[in-house]
């Protein structure tokens, strides 16, 4: 099983089991870390921080100690802010050990359209060999976890909440972290920034990333620093953290717009510094003067098409006076606004350098936030999926616990699994149960029945279909994108009637082992939130039973997918989904409409011909392949199945700043349109094959309604085997959830169907 298999439940996977009840969400990639050597932790504890270090890197943690304390007073001097719980530092003695940390791959958790990096409560340096480099480092993702904790609190539940509200562009959060930990620019730095602004002329500030937005970010601090003092950086600062908006921020703090403060900022660098705007701004006191809220003709140049009542509001400056009110108002107010603020801790003394002598490294166990969704079972129907993930705070060892369950009690899934990523070879071990209900024989339920061709007669069904499942996992990283995993089980599947109690309890044991190659060099895009890149699975199941040979069964499945950026905010997105279940009891795919839909229409199938005949067990073990927007859920089923979903992909978020706007509903909003293609079949000539069973139909009577008429007819006729879906959908996050609605129109043999409408929680693919 995969390194990032817990993180996908904690998010809301919405399903503990890999039958294929969900397919496109619940299927897992995942990159890796290879771990070469086993690393023995020792700690030492300064003023301030947290050292953990292993062999040979003793004098890098005393090293590092002397740095960071040094470099204290100044961080929270120009932060205006003092952390209130003792940062852990872990050092690597080179880079490459470092690429072995496990950390990040289980805490990074989705949350409102964009990514919070709870590993962020701790930070990971190694030791390049320069000192000065290192110093730097250091120094910088020190601030920056000042400052994500000074934004986002230090706990879950701060974090989760500040995130409803609160989202920084990247160039804010690395450009300060940069502007302390470099402490000025040279002549050099400032003509690398003269390049990075003429480099992405006509990009937005929000959309830049990487190396660019750090460099610029790193600008925008140190111009604030130069024109209008150091101590306007901890006002701003602190009061992102009350409005929750880094814009309106500068704007209130400095007492210009966010678009005139970027003219002058740009300005400054494109002239290398030199421009007369640079001198610092010196306000009088306001004692003997008036308050002047109405702006002077000289002091801004009047555009030609404003009128004399209208102000030009991209290039409007407050009076100084105003603004030295401004600040006075802020230094008032912050303290008593937030904890963060607080000038009085910062006004000491530079203490006594205190090293304690190493100990062993105390590895605790973290219990993150519990996760909860909506989740429309494809046969139980709607229940409630709750996911609880610990996790020791090198992320070696991972505990998940997840549950699904209906109104219907024993209607649920349970789950419980460990896994161990601390050496080369990844291993892991689950428990899952799933209990399924069927207590009545409607037509809704038809389709659950017409692939097994098996005849129920009376109308009142009292069933329960268990299925208990003990896994192993081992898991070997053939590099950070490519793994190949084998995963051993035994399960357990009874089918127990309680209409007619004098009924044998019908039950099988299995032995299983899975084999997978899994691919993923995909990476989060922080302007859209769109995956970038390849990701692709390819697996193989044997499956032997003990007690019936003749329910033996396996199974190939293929799925690759694709992300490619055509440009900022669109992105294409691509889907190959390809299964063969095939043995003495092969399992059936399940074809139509769209995973976890909540107004969901069941297409009653009464006429396609099913393959091998089978018993209501087999439910446990049906697959839903993924997306076929058009038609009715269930409109195909067979045990050999291809699906294709393409789809064009549009944030806003790519073409306004997500700080712009404050709901979230209408920052995270995205349009789609899509085309899916596929078909499901039985037998073994292929969809076009006049054989299977798309072909094949009975008319009259049918077993599965119990009816015994003599009177039916096999038709085998000949029809296009792959059925399209077009349409065009809208996404957005509402109360927290991803919600997703969906109009499409079906083709079938030439012939579009009257169009469907989908309304369904969760990611796309």
């Amino acid at each position: 099983m995969k390194k990032v298999f817990t993180l996908l439940l904690f998010l809301g996977s919405l399903t503990a089991f890999s039958q294929g009840y969900y397919s496109v969400t619940q299927e897992t990639f995942g990159r890796n870390r290879i771990q070469l050597r086993k690393l023995d932790w020792k700690t030492i504890n300064s003023n301030n921080f947290e050292f953990n270090y292993y062999r040979g890197g003793q004098d890098i943690a005393m090293k590092a100690a002397k740095i960071a304390e040094k470099e204290y007073q100044k961080i929270t001097d120009i932060l205006g802010y003092t952390p209130f719980t003792t940062m852990k530092i872990f050092l690597y003695n080179t880079p490459r050990q470092m690429e072995q940390s496990n950390i990040g791959l289980t805490t990074p958790i989705e949350y409102d359209g964009g990514i919070l990096n709870l590993s962020r409560s701790r930070i990971e340096i190694p030791y390049t060999g320069n000192d000065s480099i290192f110093k730097t480092q250091l120094v910088e993702e020190i601030s920056g976890l000042f400052v994500y904790d000074m934004l986002f609190g230090g706990s879950l539940k701060e974090v989760l909440q500040s995130s409803l509200l609160l989202t920084v562009p990247e160039w804010y959060m690395s450009g300060i972290a940069a502007y302390i930990a470099k402490d000025g620019m040279t002549t050099e730095d400032i003509a690398k920034v003269k390049e990075t602004i003429l480099k992405n002329d006509g990009k937005k500030l929000n959309h830049l990333s990487s190396e660019d937005a750090e460099i610029i970010g790193q600008s925008i601090w140190h111009y604030i620093a130069e024109r209008y003092g150091r101590d306007n950086i901890s006002n701003i600062l602190n009061l992102t953290r009350i409005i929750r908006a880094e814009q309106s921020s500068i704007t209130s703090t400095l007492g210009i717009s966010f678009n005139r403060f970027l003219e002058q900022w740009k300005a400054y660098y494109l002239t290398n510094g030199a421009t007369p705007e640079t001198k610092k701004i010196a306000v009088s006191s306001p004692e003997d003067q008036k308050p002047n809220f109405k702006k002077t003709a000289n002091q801004v140049p009047k555009l030609a098409n404003l009128k004399d009542d209208e102000v030009d509001t991209e290039h409007y400056e407050f009076d100084e006076v105003n603004v030295l009110k401004s600040k006075e108002f802020l230094s008032d107010v912050l303290p008593e606004q937030t904890s963060t603020f607080n000038r009085s801790r910062l006004s000491r003394t530079t203490e006594e350098l205190k090293i304690s002598a190493p100990k062993a490294y105390q590895n605790l166990l973290l219990a993150q936030e519990l996760k909860t969704d909506i989740y429309n079972d494809p046969i139980r129907r709607l229940g409630l999926n709750a996911g609880l993930t610990l996790n020791d705070l090198l992320e070696n060892h991972v505990i998940d616990f997840n549950l699904f369950i209906t109104p219907t009690v024993k209607n649920h899934d349970i789950k419980a699994s460990y896994f161990n990523y601390e050496k080369r070879v990844d291993w892991g071990l689950t428990f899952e149960r799933r209990s399924v209900i069927l207590d009545s024989r409607s037509e809704k339920q038809f389709y659950i029945l017409n692939p097994l061709n098996i005849a129920l007669r009376r109308e009142t069904l009292s069933r329960r279909i268990l299925l208990h499942k003990l896994m192993g996992t081992v898991s070997y990283p053939l590099s950070q994108n490519l793994k190949v995993n084998l995963l051993p089980s035994v399960f357990f599947n009874n089918d127990i009637d309680y209409y007619e109690v004098a009924n044998e309890i019908k039950s099988n044991s299995y032995a299983g082992l899975k084999a997978e190659i899994v691919y993923d060099n995909t990476k989060k895009l922080l302007g859209d939130g769109f995956l970038s890149g390849t990701r692709a699975k390819v697996s193989y199941q044997k499956n032997l039973a003990f007690s019936n040979p003749d329910e033996n069964f396996n199974g190939l499945n293929i799925d690759l997918r694709h992300y490619q950026n055509i440009t900022s905010g669109i992105q294409f997105a691509g889907r190959f989904n390809f299964g063969n279940s095939y043995g003495m009891s092969p399992k059936y795919t399940f074809l139509g409409g769209m995973e976890n839909t909540l107004n969901r229409d069941i297409y009653s199938n009464l006429s396609q011909t099913s393959g091998t005949s089978g018993n209501l067990k087999d439910i446990v073990f049906y697959n839903y392949a993924g997306n076929l927007r058009g038609f009715d859920f269930a409109k195909l089923y067979g045990s050999k199945h291809i699906l294709i979903n393409l789809e064009l992909r549009l944030s806003l978020a790519g073409y306004f700043s997500k700080n712009t706007v404050t709901s979230s509903m209408i920052r995270n909003l995205q349009l789609v349109l899509f085309n899916d293609i596929g078909t499901a079949w039985n037998g073994d000539k292929g969809p076009w094959s006049r054989q299977n069973s798309l072909n094949t139909q009975i008319i009259g009577g049918s077993k599965v309604q119990g009816d015994n008429s003599p009177f039916y007819a096999v038709v085998t006729n000949f029809k296009n085997p792959f059925l399209s879906g077009y349409g065009g959908g809208i996404r957005t996050t509402l109360l927290g959830f991803f919600v997703k609605a969906d109009y499409g129109f079906g083709l079938e043999n030439k012939e579009f169907g009257k169009g469907k409408f989908y309304l369904s929680l969760g990611h796309d693919f």
